[in-house]
């Protein structure tokens, strides 16, 4: 059975859109990539910085896969394939916002004196929430991935 043409027309304003966005992100990395230099790759190595060149490096990479994989350049017609990149997605995605977490827990503790019982909170709580995050990322992810097709059988 075919898809219907409003089904395809959304499928492609979901992708144009999606390219629009990418388009900002390499846009925006553009025009702050003077300020980085000046500001980032001269200060010395720290773990804020190491954090934050991952989350903004490694996000710009990983959006750029998952757009090569919506317009159909990195693709594949099997369904383990599909099951694989979903999983992927998933935890990239997690991992990107978790970057960023873990950067304003740096600035709370900072801010909150820096002490040992602070930290100890703040870690406690975090690995916390990070477990109970991967455990349903994880169950979500490998329930639903059994139900994906290519994108290419439409």
């Amino acid at each position: 059975m075919f898809p219907s043409l409003e089904f395809l027309y959304e499928i492609w304003v979901r992708k144009a859109l999606s390219a629009a966005g990418h388009t900002v992100l390499i846009y925006d990395y553009l025009l702050t990539f003077d300020d980085e230099i000046s500001y980032i790759w001269n200060a010395p190595w720290t773990v804020v910085k190491v954090l934050f060149l991952i989350n903004r490096y490694g996000d710009l990479a990983g959006q750029t896969l998952i757009r090569l994989e919506e317009v159909g350049i990195l693709t594949n017609n099997s369904q383990l394939f599909c099951q694989r990149f979903d999983i992927i997605t998933t935890y990239f995605m997690i991992l990107s916002s978790e970057s960023i977490h873990i950067l304003v827990l740096i600035r709370a503790w900072a801010i909150w004196g820096a002490r040992r019982n602070t930290k100890n909170l703040l870690v406690g709580g975090y690995v916390s929430y990070v477990l109970i995050l991967l455990g349903i990322a994880s169950y979500g992810a490998h329930n639903d991935s059994s139900r994906l097709t290519p994108y290419s059988q439409f």
